[in-house]
């Protein structure tokens, strides 16, 4: 699974290198390694740690701009006022492997792609330090790469810090610090906390989902890029309580942590 992923990425750059030979843009290419210790999905009462393949992508020009794992397209942007296209994902989660849902199907990769309304309290993409709220709307599927399921939508709203502590010349460290209030519909709901019928047991009993709040997040990251090498780290605290999947049989903790760090080795740049 993880060298479909590494091949669709290099494809993607690929294609994007081909595309845009002649145009005015940025692409940097490179693979490293990525560690991670997440809850199983948000609520879990376990957790997994993944040792990751971790392809570096970097391309920018003036209507898109991919940076590892974020997309961003430039849509529309007047003044203070910026419409975005943005992009998220979640890891998969083999059912065998959580007790809660032990007999279920398993949780697949998720991939998230939407538009995005920022508004910028002060400075801008180009300046060195950055405050935006933003209020995003993305349509997810969940694939095991070899189909494709809809599993509805998620929205809320954001606020973002970024900074770039250290920047000389091609060597830059930068902070960012973004929080998010999350709502989801039922259909989305469903996919990670809803039970049904054919799937109660002893200890687990049937559950259908409304939409609303889905619980909230706060991130710190830190990356450092040089011209060969990128590394970066996270942590992420969850908070669950009062969200309206508390009452699913799937559901256990009401706050948890991810953390994460790894490197790439940027072996092209054009």
């Amino acid at each position: 699974m993880n060298k479909l992923l590494i091949r669709s990425l290099i494809l993607l750059a690929t294609c994007i290198y081909c595309v845009e030979a002649r145009s005015e843009s940025t692409l940097e290419v490179g693979v490293g390694v990525f560690n991670v210790q997440l809850p199983h999905y948000p609520g879990a009462n376990q957790k997994k740690t993944y040792v990751l393949p971790s392809p570096y992508i970097y391309y920018s020009n003036d209507k898109v701009n991919i940076d590892r794992n974020q997309l961003t397209g430039y849509l529309w942007k007047k003044d203070k006022w910026h419409l975005d296209l943005s992009a998220g994902a979640g890891i998969s989660v083999n059912s065998d492997d959580n007790e809660a849902r032990e007999g279920m199907p398993d949780l697949d990769w998720v991939f998230e792609l939407g538009p995005s309304l920022k508004y910028f309290i002060s400075g801008n993409t180009n300046t060195t330090e950055r405050w935006f709220s933003e209020f995003f709307i993305r349509k997810a599927i969940a694939t095991d790469f070899s189909s494709i399921d809809d599993i509805g939508w998620r929205y809320g709203p954001s606020m973002t810090y970024q900074s770039d502590i250290f920047s000389h010349k091609e060597r830059k460290l930068m902070l960012t610090i973004r929080a998010n209030i999350n709502y989801s519909d039922a259909k989305y709901l469903d996919y990670y906390y809803g039970v049904q019928p054919e799937f109660v047991s002893s200890t687990r009993h049937a559950y259908e989902t409304k939409s609303g709040y889905a619980g909230s997040d706060i991130s710190i990251g830190l990356t450092y890029k040089t011209p060969k090498f990128w590394y970066g780290g996270f942590i992420r605290y969850y908070a669950l309580n009062n969200s309206i999947v508390e009452t699913s049989p799937l559901f256990f903790k009401q706050d948890s942590l991810a953390v994460g760090f790894g490197f790439s080795w940027i072996f092209y740049k054009r």
